[in-house]
């Protein structure tokens, strides 16, 4: 007659719960070494609980030159509003007139002769508010940093056409005193090549700089436009869903390759509120162009321009905080 066994569940359930606070124990020991900046039990809490200050206005410079030693012709200047989710570039006239250290002169003239710490400077008296950092591609580095994120994607309203006027050789056959004589005559003869073609474009790094630095004849406003529509482009289209190394491969790239007073622990500093951003900003990207008045070879930036552009920057004026 077989003989009918206890059960031993209990000893199974008693082993399996043992296993668990070993493992509990274990994980705890080492969460140092795996997750030095998140404390034990906090590392499942979602990104976008965490909430940046609304004291975090960063203002920087950007500039774009083609040679790595040339003076830029681009400006542009980029601000970050993190809790209100938006990132404003407003691209400015290389004329546009500033003061440093008792001499006047144009953003391309402050760089020429002092470097970017003047053009910050003087930008920053301009303006009232403060430039914290400056950014001078080259085109290889500007290149290569639209690449790393894939093509960008710009919006052409009409049919960009080069005209070249060339003076052509012709020769003819006429009688001169009854003898033929050959006549060479030079006739100016003007051609047109379709530079681009009306509509949405995709470029990469190098077809973007040679959009962004080409000559359209469209007036500076539209090339103002151009500037400033593109980087809005490049972010709200290029930057959405990046993880947290794909970013720091960005800033690494920009302390390396470029002309730039930035080094990592300015980056690791915004890192939390960079990555809030991505996560939670479906498009923060807007841009603005300025105005104001041409006087003696310089753009001299309204009044009414330097309010709204505070305005547009979430940065109150002199007078508002007297």
């Amino acid at each position: 007659m077989a003989v009918k066994r206890k059960s031993n569940w209990y000893i199974y359930l008693l082993a399996l719960i043992i296993s668990f606070v070993l493992l509990g124990l274990f994980v705890n020991s080492i969460w140092d070494r795996l997750f030095p900046d998140i404390e034990p039990g906090t590392r499942s809490a979602a990104r976008s609980d965490y909430r940046p200050s609304k004291d975090v206005n960063l203002t920087s410079l950007l500039m774009l030159s083609d040679m790595k030693a040339e003076t830029p012709k681009l400006y542009m200047l980029m601000n970050y509003q993190p809790r209100n989710e938006v990132i404003l570039f407003i691209p400015l006239r290389e004329n546009t007139k500033v003061s440093y250290g008792g001499y006047s002169g144009s953003l391309y003239e402050m760089y020429d002769n002092y470097g970017a710490e003047a053009v910050v400077s003087g930008l920053s008296d301009l303006l009232g508010a403060e430039i914290v950092h400056y950014i001078k591609f080259d085109r290889l580095s500007f290149t290569d940093f639209v690449n790393m994120g894939g093509e960008v994607y710009v919006n052409i309203p009409a049919d960009v056409v080069k005209k070249e006027t060339k003076n052509v050789k012709k020769t003819k056959i006429v009688e001169v005193n009854g003898v033929p004589t050959e006549v060479v005559r030079y006739t100016p003869e003007t051609t047109e090549t379709v530079v681009w073609t009306e509509g949405d474009k995709h470029f990469d790094g190098a077809a973007l700089y040679e959009y962004l630095t080409y000559d359209f004849g469209w007036g500076e406003d539209y090339q103002l436009s151009v500037v400033g529509s593109a980087a809005m482009n490049m972010i709200n289209k290029n930057f959405r869903g990046l993880s947290a190394a794909q970013v720091q491969g960005y800033a690494e790239a920009i302390i390396k390759n470029t002309e730039t007073d930035i080094v990592l622990s300015d980056y690791t500093s915004v890192q939390p509120t960079i990555a809030y951003t991505i996560e939670n900003s479906i498009s923060p990207c807007v841009y603005y162009t300025t105005y104001g008045e041409t006087e003696g070879g310089y753009f001299i930036l309204s009044e009414d321009c330097i309010a709204t552009m505070l305005e547009r920057m979430a940065i109150k004026s002199k007078e508002e905080t007297k």
